[in-house]
């Protein structure tokens, strides 16, 4: 029986962001077969769903294969999180990673984790780690992880982990279906960040999708950057319930292309090709705000900028959601003008896409990147939420 090495992998901290010189992936959740020739892939539909600050991620394909049964042996490399979290808690899984599934023709497959050392870059270059020795993967010991955490001082998760598990694909079509969820990344530009390799797909014998589909569904009134590299235009995306997108030239461009972001007021996104050969990986990011951030974390500073706040949300949906402990007795409400109260008063009903009869709120909502006019809505407060409730109080 055969034996072939296949490969899955996710990225959870943006300081990780690399690629392992075309083999090995670090980033990505795609089943990659390093010198498989037979079986193709007929289907792959991807869903990305976000829970709080989770992404739920489902993964459906339809493989091929047109000779007789193989037995692969299949991985799924995280690379290590630098979020904090003491990994020998969780030891020897990864600490951020939930729920891992795989469930191959109705039968849910197990599987094995091994910890394996890191990737790591020298003059510039990317030195994969190299754990697969005669077909078979080498897993350090606890010691040995331990010893790495002491070595890597500076790194709060110092080994990459690999969940792998042996997949039989018997003549014909096979049905995998793959879940998992992770704590969404964040960086010091971002406020979530999520990579997907698309190309390692190419790999597979007939080198594309020959139906390939991606739902992406981040939440209600959300923004969030799309970097133009699979696909040419944003009009290949449709957008499933209510939505719009605008170009962003200034921040996180591909190839000096405008970038995509995606405005969704509810619903989310879908896109679709057939004979799908990627040349380019799926990157979502949401933009970091920090004058909303620096508002939000800190008590009275200098560098509050009422102005620069209402701009913050004119650009993107940015969360409604109070600064702690703030009151109407503080400067910062004061700081405000009588306007710019009643703008941030009225946020909420923007958001949901209320039409206002005053004609200044209006033409102001109207020139917001997001604002999409809803006549079904009539201003209840009874369908915000908690805290935008809270927010209209405050305000008014």
């Amino acid at each position: 029986m055969k034996k072939l090495i296949a490969l899955v992998f996710c990225c959870l901290s943006a300081l990780f962001v690399t690629a392992n010189d075309g083999v090995f992936y670090a980033e990505g959740n795609q089943l990659i077969p390093i010198t498989e020739t037979d079986i193709s892939v007929k289907k792959e539909i991807l869903t990305i769903n976000r829970v709080g600050n989770h992404l739920e991620v489902t993964v459906y394909y339809e493989f091929f294969n047109p000779v007789g049964e193989k037995e692969l042996l299949v991985g799924f490399e995280a690379k290590s999180a630098y979020n904090g979290k003491d990994p020998m808690t969780t030891f020897p899984n990864h600490p951020y990673i939930r729920n891992f599934k795989v469930v191959m023709n109705g039968e849910t497959l197990s599987y094995e984790v091994a910890n394996v050392p890191l990737s790591y870059y020298d003059d510039g270059k990317i030195v994969p780690n190299t754990y697969v020795r005669n077909g078979r993967i080498q897993s350090w010991t606890r010691k040995q992880c331990e010893d790495s955490i002491a070595a890597w001082a500076d790194v709060d998760n110092p080994f990459d982990y690999v969940y792998h598990f042996k997949a039989k694909f018997r003549p014909g079509l096979n049905i995998i279906q793959h879940t998992y969820d992770f704590v969404l990344s964040s960086s010091v530009e971002e406020e979530f960040y999520f990579p997907y390799v698309l190309t390692a797909a190419n790999r597979w014998a007939n080198h594309q999708i020959d139906d390939f589909t991606l739902n992406i569904n981040l939440g209600e009134r959300v923004s969030f950057h799309l970097f133009p590299e699979f696909f040419k235009s944003a009009n290949e995306w449709k957008i499933i319930g209510k939505g719009k997108y605008t170009l962003d030239s200034t921040w996180g461009l591909t190839e000096g292309k405008a970038t995509p972001v995606f405005h969704i007021q509810h619903g989310g996104i879908t896109f679709h090709k057939g004979n799908f050969h990627p040349e380019g990986e799926l990157r979502i990011s949401q933009r970091r705000n920090w004058s909303i951030s620096s508002w939000t974390w800190s008590g009275e500073d200098d560098d509050f900028n009422a102005e620069s706040i209402l701009g913050a949300f004119k650009d993107q949906y940015i969360p409604i959601v109070l600064p702690k402990e703030r009151k109407k007795e503080d400067t910062y409400y004061t700081r405000f003008s009588p306007e710019q109260r009643r703008i941030l008063k009225n946020l909420p009903f923007a958001y949901h896409g209320y039409i206002f009869k005053d004609k200044a709120l209006q033409d102001y909502f109207e020139s917001c990147a997001w604002y999409l006019p809803n006549p079904n809505y009539n201003g209840e407060i009874e369908v915000m939420t908690a805290e935008e409730k809270k927010w209209v109080e405050f305000w008014k």
